[in-house]
């Protein structure tokens, strides 16, 4: 109890070099609960992007990559709507979300954008020389409803209901306006281009509001496609657009989602999948560059704040170790009065170390305390910094139209970084900034150890005289 009594006694009795040793304890520390809680919920974050986008392969015929190495319209090759079903049985999957669009037409529907006065009369030519229709809308359909991009965020049903038996539809607020529909109506579509023997009648169960941009890209705003405005997306479910009867994607975009069980597992199921024959212009693949977008920030975001921490470490503990040896060395006489006494040099070195431990706990309390209320403010402000600089970054605008499919830019249109994070001091984290506490405490005891075990008390008291 003596030595825990005259290790207190002695902090106070050296206040200005303890003090100095407390601010450099408390510095490391803050910046240690900081960039900890920090990387702790940016890793979360991540985590749920990696299960979501890193788990989820599209299987889909990649038009650039044909360009890019010499392939034409003619090498365009189609998978059977039965192989699609297939892949989805794979024991590499825990979930499967089937999406598919098609280019659809109207002569009694005006698409936003199009001539009122002559609906769905423009024409063009297609790939094969012939002049039909311009599209006036997109049929977007998908097996699960609450997988639909935007809504609960940008979009929302504002009049009637989701869809949910066959051949039923929702349609844009702006959609429905101009052409009088209401909630209950049916509307007649018929397939665009290499779809142009489809034909759908659909009962409009809902009517959506749409807080989209208009086009996806200026691109597709420029190309003036009038279906490729969102607020011309009529959207159904898959087993509605399946009940026309489709015996390949020929004049669809079949954007087929595949979750994966573990993200890790995504060549053994692309090795699965090349083996029941896709051809070779078919990508098996996670949307890396959405991936990329929606996570980089926040990648950016822990790699910055654990390169500071480990140069505040390095250098604190550098300039720890030096104060505390001068200070030792300042001590040399106490150290040999109480040696001289009798006291045994394990004593003394716990005395020692009991005061870089009582210094090391006041500082991890107040470090605790100001980290968790300053390390949100600093995660916004960086997250800020790092959104802002994937965002500057133009999208790839390459657009490809061939046989009723699409690709446009790099798959990361539509997807947005991830700017928020919720900071928060969770269990694994308090133990990590206890470890790091109790480190300091070491470091600066253990120095002082070695200093005052290197003297006699004799040799101390001789060199004071």
């Amino acid at each position: 109890m003596y030595l825990i009594t005259n290790a207190m006694k002695n902090l106070l009795r050296n206040k200005g070099r303890n003090i100095l040793i407390a601010a450099v304890t408390l510095a490391i520390i803050l910046s240690a609960v900081v960039t900890l809680t920090i990387n702790n919920a940016a890793s979360k974050v991540i985590d749920g992007i990696r299960l979501d986008l890193g788990s989820r392969v599209e299987i889909r015929q990649d038009l650039i990559q044909m360009r890019q190495i010499g392939l034409g319209r003619e090498d365009v090759s189609f998978v059977s709507i039965n192989d699609f079903i297939e892949y989805a049985r794979s024991d590499y999957l825990r979930t499967t979300v089937f999406n598919a669009d098609m280019y659809a037409w109207s002569d009694t529907l005006c698409a936003v954008g199009d001539d009122p006065s002559n609906p769905g009369g423009t024409t063009r030519t297609n790939d094969n020389g012939e002049v039909v229709f311009v599209e006036t809308c997109k049929l977007v359909s998908t097996s699960v409803p609450e997988s639909l991009a935007d809504f609960g965020t940008l979009r929302y049903i504002s009049s009637g209901r989701m869809f949910e038996g066959l051949n039923e539809c929702i349609v844009s607020e702006d959609f429905a306006l101009l052409n009088g529909i209401s909630a209950g109506d049916a509307i007649e579509l018929k397939g665009a281009s290499y779809a142009r023997e489809k034909s759908f009648n659909l009962t409009v169960t809902g009517i959506y509001a749409d807080g989209t941009q208009d086009y996806a890209n200026f691109f597709m705003e420029m190309n003036g496609r009038f279906a490729d405005n969102r607020r011309n997306e009529i959207i159904t479910g898959f087993d509605t657009m399946m009940s026309a009867g489709w015996e390949t994607n020929s004049g669809l975009d079949m954007k087929t989602a595949y979750y994966l069980r573990d993200p890790d597992e995504i060549s053994l199921f692309e090795a699965e999948v090349r083996s029941k024959g896709i051809p070779v212009t078919y990508n098996v693949s996670i949307n890396q560059a959405a991936y990329d977008k929606v996570s980089g920030p926040l990648s950016s975001l822990r790699s910055a704040v654990m390169t500071f921490m480990v140069v505040i470490l390095v250098l604190g503990a550098i300039v720890l170790a030096l104060i505390s040896f001068l200070a030792v060395r300042e001590r040399k006489y106490e150290v040999g009065v109480l040696r001289a006494m009798g006291m045994e040099r394990g004593k003394v070195a716990f005395g020692i170390l009991m005061e870089a431990v009582v210094i090391a706990v006041i500082c991890l309390a107040i470090g605790l305390a100001a980290g968790v209320a300053i390390a949100q403010p600093i995660a916004d402000g960086i997250l800020e910094g790092k959104v802002a600089e994937v965002e500057a970054v133009p999208t790839r605008n390459v657009a490809l139209f061939t046989a009723g499919q699409s690709q446009i830019g790099d798959g990361s249109e539509g997807f947005t970084p991830e700017s928020e994070i919720q900071v928060n001091l969770g269990a694994d984290v308090f133990i990590q900034i206890i470890i790091v506490t109790l480190a300091l405490a070491a470091l600066t005891g253990v120095v002082g150890v070695v200093v005052i075990t290197r003297y006699e008390p004799l040799t101390i008291l001789r060199e004071r005289n």
